[in-house]
């Protein structure tokens, strides 16, 4: 029997090719995406599941009014320990704040090396009793024994030494004040490991450089520059412990909270198995993960496939008029209702299948592609869990697809059917209906989606962000003597004809500044201090940058004054309860270690944004001065490559051994929406897709619809229609079902638009012309579609439609 089947099978799909490559196709390309979005959401998941007892493990952070912030003061985790019998362990992890990079000097046989390197870390002596990492040299629990130790990343290790024992060896760390030695007491295995702690090295924070001032920092109300993670004993409840942490946060921080006027800090306990996905704070660790768009890309795959499936119903149930003949025959010969419905399964599982052994193919020869894309290196056959699945997908899919057409089809009886009395087609014209209204709403609302990504991007490409960030070079001044050539590079720069204006500053327009302090206006107390967020600049900064001066002045050679100044924006001089015009000249005051230190105003400049379009305008001030991190250059329009050049010739004559690096401040800027453009390609990319699908489903039902009636047409061009009147009638119909569709995907497109745009504090207006946009788009692709197969049959002659039966 089953070989007879397969013969009917293979027999039904070769007769009618159209229909075979339309259902193929489809379920390929659906597969496809399944497969792909499958790997990534997969490979997202995995984030942090290598730790051992990480369901023990949590992150203490703090809690504003305004904001949650990922970092924690000094004593916190020492504190935790201390009073808390719950707490098995603590630790503490400290990025450098305002240095991406660190570099690293090694001398291998002889041989000088020099790396900048990401990703390096500050840690306490008991971080691996709380986290546990395999290590290939050195032991775990002795490595930070020592001060200046660190640990290097296997990948790390073997950049800077080879095939050398890395173990007890020399490095030196360049600092922006200083170079420091450390020894090199361990190298841990970094190889499939994927963790929002995502180190390439580890410096014990007992350390000759900030190691003596780590241990000053026991103030409870600032430096919130530590990462405080804790483990819990196996039977301690962590909502339990949690409520137990305000009482203990007021209890030893409350007087310096109260002092720093910020006693609205509270602080709250992130499940260590939650922070890539979840987190969403201020100053995070690393780069984290958004857990809103897996569940949209899973989404979108789950509707790809469902169009897919739609389109086999579709058709089959079109097609039930042609079988049916096949179905009365085999009935009077025989064959039950059961051998039938695993007829049809068998079919829709066959095409399934073939779908699935394409899609393999498919994606193995877009892979590097998808990776490129995604920003991953994500492999194929790296388990068996993803292909095992998508075989199990496409098996539920066969079988979902052929489901409803296998009893439809088996449901019909032997003798109607013979005599010519068929009307099994009323009830399956009702449900493709349905069908194709699911299929159009689930595109129309992809279409939409694009639109909405497109010009949210567009938007903040081209708003105002109220300074100039084009033809802005970027030079990292990484290193004690490097920062202390600023003036030898900026002489040498502008020598340059092409270059405008340089200047330095610690920090600059998209990079991440937690650089802030409560200040407070004069006449006022520290209990009504407002955050302003600050950046140590050198004279010409604000002409460099082309920020507007709305009153006073700005930082010059010539510049002169009796107390350290600053420039500060409108949002920073309204919290100060200054108006604009009255700012300059005022005195503002903050607190530091018992000591009470003054800036004059000198200038307000308009608000300006510091950080991505994510995020609102926050009060912020320039303070005058040079502490390195980056000379700014601005540059004419004209040959990059020549001003590049001569930049770095000038950083050779001026003696300075660090590698020359640069950005681009445009560039840097604009990374802070990769994810953001990732995702749209995505969402493009699966419109298309979803649309592609459809049209295919779409194209083959017009195809049968115009096929049942050509005898119609045939009359109807007899009695004198004409072919734009056929045109319309075959097309009226679908053109109804698709405009429903529109109608229908309107609400679920306005709530998801609405969702993604909320993680934007500066966004665009969604206003009706973006769903008559996509609405338009859904329409003209249907009628397109629907239209080649209307003009085909209204073209026909006469002669040849009635003698079509």
């Amino acid at each position: 029997m089953w070989k007879n089947n397969i013969k009917i099978a293979i027999r039904n799909l070769r007769n009618h090719k159209v229909l075979t490559l339309v259902n193929v196709s489809g379920m390929t390309v659906a597969l496809l995406v399944c497969l792909l979005i499958g790997l990534y959401i997969q490979d997202e998941l995995s984030y942090d599941r290598h730790v051992r007892d990480k369901d023990r493990i949590y992150r203490v952070a703090l809690k504003t009014s305004e904001a949650r912030w990922a970092g924690s003061p000094g004593p916190l985790a020492e504190g935790l320990k201390n009073e808390f019998e719950e707490v098995e362990t603590s630790t503490r992890i400290m990025k450098f704040p305002g240095i991406k990079d660190m570099l690293l000097k090694v001398e291998v046989n002889g041989e000088k090396k020099q790396f900048y390197e990401t990703n390096g870390y500050y840690i306490d002596s008991t971080f691996f009793k709380v986290f546990e990492y395999r290590f290939l040299d050195g032991n775990p629990d002795v490595a930070l024994a020592a001060p200046n130790s660190i640990i290097l990343s296997a990948t790390l290790a073997k950049k800077l030494f080879g095939n050398e024992d890395p173990i007890n060896k020399p490095l030196m760390v360049g600092l922006p004040f200083g170079e420091f030695e450390y020894s090199i007491t361990g190298v841990f295995d970094d190889s499939g490991i994927k963790s929002h702690i995502n180190a390439n090295y580890y410096l014990s924070m007992d350390n000759n450089d900030v190691g003596h001032a780590i241990k000053t920092m026991t103030n409870w109300a600032s430096n919130n520059i530590f990462f405080t993670y804790i483990k819990l004993t196996p039977n301690a409840v962590p909502s339990i412990f949690e409520s137990k942490l305000n009482p203990f946060f007021e209890r030893h921080g409350g007087e310096d909270l109260k002092a720093m006027g910020s006693y609205s800090k509270s602080l709250i306990l992130q499940p260590f198995q939650e922070i890539y996905l979840q987190s969403n704070m201020e100053y995070e660790l690393g780069v984290t993960g958004n857990l809103t768009n897996l569940y949209v890309f899973g989404s979108v795959a789950v509707f790809i496939l469902l169009i897919a499936c739609i389109n086999f119903m579709n058709l089959a149930t079109a097609r039930s008029e042609k079988r049916s003949k096949e179905v009365g025959i085999r009935k009077l010969l025989g064959a039950d209702r059961k051998a039938l419905i695993f007829q049809f399964l068998g079919e829709s599982t066959f095409i399934s299948l073939l779908g699935f052994t394409i899609a393999l193919i498919a994606a193995l020869t877009l892979m590097p592609f998808f990776n490129q894309l995604t920003g991953k290196e994500l492999l194929l056959y790296q388990n068996y869990f993803p292909i095992s699945f998508l075989f199990l997908v496409a098996m539920v899919a066969g079988l979902l697809a052929g489901i409803y057409p296998a009893f439809f089809l088996s449901g019909f009886t032997p003798v109607m059917v013979l005599k010519g009395r068929f009307r099994g087609q009323v009830a399956g014209f009702s449900l493709r209906k349905v069908l194709v209204v699911l299929q159009f709403a689930v595109s129309a609302c992809l279409i939409l989606m694009v639109i909405v990504f497109s010009q949210q991007l567009s938007y903040v490409q081209k708003k105002d962000l109220g300074f100039n960030k084009e033809q802005q070079l970027i030079i990292p001044l990484q290193s004690e003597f490097t920062a202390g050539k600023y003036e030898v590079l900026k002489s040498g720069l502008l020598q340059h004809p092409g270059v405008k204006s340089v200047t330095v500053a610690s920090s600059y327009p998209g990079i991440e500044n937690i650089e802030s302090m409560l200040y407070y206006a004069e006449g006022k107390s520290v209990d009504e201090a407002v955050n302003i967020t600050n950046a140590v600049v050198g004279d010409d900064f604000l002409e460099t940058f082309g920020f507007r001066l709305l009153e006073g002045k700005a930082f010059t050679q010539a510049l002169t004054a009796e107390n350290p100044v600053m420039v500060l924006n409108e949002s920073a001089v309204r919290a100060l309860g200054f108006s604009t015009g009255e700012a300059v000249g005022r005195k503002v005051h903050y607190e530091w270690r018992g000591e009470l230190n003054t800036y004059e105003i000198i200038g307000v400049v308009k608000d300006f944004h510091f950080r991505s379009l994510h995020k609102k305008i926050e009060p912020f001030g320039f303070i005058r001065g040079n502490r390195g991190g980056h000379l700014i250059a601005n540059f004419k329009g004209g040959d990059v490559n020549e001003i590049l050049t001569f930049a770095a010739s000038i950083w050779k004559s001026s003696e300075i051994t660090d590698p020359f690096m640069y950005s681009f401040l445009d560039q840097d800027f604009q990374r802070n929406y990769e994810k953001e453009e990732r995702s749209a390609f995505i969402m493009l990319s699966s419109a298309v897709l979803a649309i592609f699908i459809a049209c295919l489903g779409l194209f083959g039902l017009a195809s049968f619809m115009t096929e049942q009636r050509t005898k119609e047409i045939g009359i109807r061009k007899t009695m004198g229609a004409t072919v734009w009147t056929i045109v319309r009638l075959l097309s009226q119909d679908f053109g109804m079902t698709v405009f429903f569709a529109v109608l229908i995907s309107i609400p679920f497109s306005l709530y998801l638009a609405n969702r993604w745009l909320s993680d934007f504090a500066f966004k665009i207006d969604l206003h009706w012309g973006y769903f008559a946009l996509a609405g338009l788009v859904a329409m003209m692709i249907a009628m397109l579609t629907v239209s080649y197969q209307s003009i085909k049959t209204a073209l026909m002659n006469p002669v040849d439609s009635l003698r079509s039966e």
